[in-house]
């Protein structure tokens, strides 16, 4: 499988720089070169761009896929049965395809579903984006998303919980180490320690040593800490972020997924329960103030949008970086977090039209650089280098031999 795109403006390489005399040469899923127009060969088939932005698929780097994105998503887990819930989270796979969303990290599956949908797309029996999945969150018991966890206390248990969820096949390893806004009505609180430094500390060690990365659930100043410490690789949500947190992160070379959107919805919707709103309501300013000090201070942010929570779609990833752009008005910085920053994050060879990277591509009506409402003008999306979503050219039947 082999094409060339022209007639488009790119938003090429590392930084995301706009340039309009360059074709993308596609080869077996992956980006070949990158050429000037004028040495486009005669012997491979070339279509037309339309004279739109093309751009790296988007990446949402927190996600589960198996919930609903209603007011209270626990309550459609228990009123539906296993089959149900499988077969929504592989509709909202197709979802995200829809939207331009070409790889995503699910973390956090009841059942270990999401680790199931991410084999079946790697297999080509559903389609959907790259998955990266944790299935069950590694937690101490009663801790955070109890709906979704492996009880984990102590170090051996810790142990054993990590290297089951690597033999399931998780390509991430998710844990808890504070509490949460949503998950349990009773008993937990935002700032609470979940698990300890000695268990995380072997969660982060024996997913290393299989070459996995470990995301952890932190709001808390102390569990954010502890993760740090311990070297666990990203730090999910992270309102109590301070001075010294960053100069640990530098020093540790962790990365932050902020999630301001879910937050705002679950501190302002009416239909959320009331002891996620009032939660939420109390952290949310303090998030606010933690991503406009230190979102440009050195640390790596990526974005992620916690989609299927509470009032966060399966396409909020562009609610999530509308949400910074409000708090730092920077479009480049702001998209690098859903295209660069995410692929570096992830270790992988997306988020970039380079040479060498995955062909998982977005063509949208317009240059999101100028205004990011232009990611919802979605023209064409294309993963591994097949056209998945087409609603803008003419000549399809050309396309249709592409792929």
């Amino acid at each position: 499988m082999e094409y060339i795109i022209s007639n488009v403006c790119l938003l090429l390489g590392e930084e995301l720089e706009p340039v309009s005399d360059r074709a993308v040469w596609v080869k077996d899923g992956v980006i070949r070169d990158v050429i000037a127009d004028s040495e486009i060969p005669g012997d491979v088939l070339v279509y037309d761009g339309g004279n739109h932005l093309l751009m790296p698929g988007l990446v949402d780097l927190h996600i589960h896929m198996m919930w609903d994105g209603s007011a209270d998503p626990v309550a459609t887990l228990e009123s539906e049965g296993y089959e149900q819930m499988l077969i929504r989270a592989v509709a909202n796979c197709r979802h995200y395809l829809e939207h331009g969303i070409t790889t995503v990290r699910d973390v956090g599956s009841v059942d270990d579903i999401a680790l199931h949908v991410a084999k079946s797309i790697r297999r080509g029996l559903v389609p959907g984006p790259a998955v990266l999945a944790s299935g069950k969150t590694l937690t101490m018991t009663g801790g955070h998303d109890p709906f979704w966890a492996r009880f984990v206390d102590g170090p051996d248990e810790a142990l054993k919980g990590v290297r089951e969820q690597i033999y399931k096949g998780a390509q991430v390893i998710k844990v808890s180490a504070t509490g949460g806004a949503y998950g349990r009505d009773e008993g937990e609180q935002v700032g609470h320690a979940e698990l300890n430094l000695s268990e995380l500390t072997v969660i982060a060690d024996e997913a290393h040593r299989f070459g996995l990365k470990v995301a952890s659930h932190a709001i808390g100043r102390d569990g954010i800490r502890n993760s740090l410490l311990a070297g666990i690789d990203t730090i999910e949500h992270g309102h109590f972020l301070d001075d010294e947190l960053i100069g640990l992160m530098k020093e540790r070379g962790a990365a932050w997924i902020p999630t301001l959107h879910v937050y705002r919805q679950l501190a302002t919707m009416d239909e959320i329960p009331d002891y996620a709103k009032e939660k939420a309501k109390e952290i949310t300013e303090i998030h606010a103030a933690a991503f406009k000090k230190y979102f440009k201070c050195g640390v790596m942010v990526g974005a992620g949008s916690d989609a299927g929570s509470p009032g966060t779609s399966h396409h909020a990833i562009k609610d999530e970086l509308y949400a910074m752009y409000h708090l730092v008005p920077d479009a480049k910085a702001v998209l690098k977090t859903a295209t660069v920053n995410a692929g570096k994050i992830l270790g992988m060879n997306v988020g970039q039209i380079a040479k060498g990277y995955q062909a998982n591509l977005l063509m949208v009506a317009g240059n999101p650089l100028e205004n990011l409402e232009h990611l919802e003008k979605v023209k064409q999306v294309i993963v591994d280098g097949k056209i998945v979503i087409n609603h803008s050219f003419a000549a399809v039947s050309e396309m249709e031999t592409v792929q």
